[in-house]
């Protein structure tokens, strides 16, 4: 019989949506890859109405990957991000931030690996738009 789910293990959706709330805040208040003309773009004609929407469906994304009751609704994440041209370095940068975000929470070392590797697997879908760059 398998143990718990990385979801259950993480703490639920409650400890999902604070940690993706904080990696959210993190990655616009360090401005994290606003070199990328896109991103800063982005965050500046749109973050601050959209952001708490993005919080929301990062939070199912992780909820729906790590094992929870939850289905992920927006798009497909190679579409959601292909215009805005990440490259794999930037992806790099915000997954430094995503594991600064889980040590803020004290998310130990197995749950986090996991969550890093399941963020990981993503960087192709990602960074595929950095091609047009």
């Amino acid at each position: 019989m398998a143990g718990p789910s990385l979801y259950e293990r993480l703490g639920g959706v409650y400890a999902v949506a604070a940690v993706v709330d904080y990696f959210s805040d993190q990655l616009v208040e360090k401005r994290t890859i606003e070199k990328n003309v896109p991103i800063k773009e982005w965050n500046a004609k749109k973050a601050a109405y959209r952001l708490p929407g993005l919080k929301f469906l990062r939070t199912l994304w992780v909820c729906a990957i790590s094992g929870g009751p939850f289905q992920y609704t927006g798009k497909a994440l190679g579409d959601a991000h292909f215009d805005f041209m990440l490259t794999p370095s930037e992806f790099d940068e915000v997954s430094k931030v995503l594991a600064e975000s889980l040590d803020h929470f004290k998310v130990p070392k197995r749950e986090k690996e996991e969550v890093l590797a399941a963020f990981e697997a993503y960087k192709p879908a990602v960074t595929a738009g950095s091609i047009l760059r």
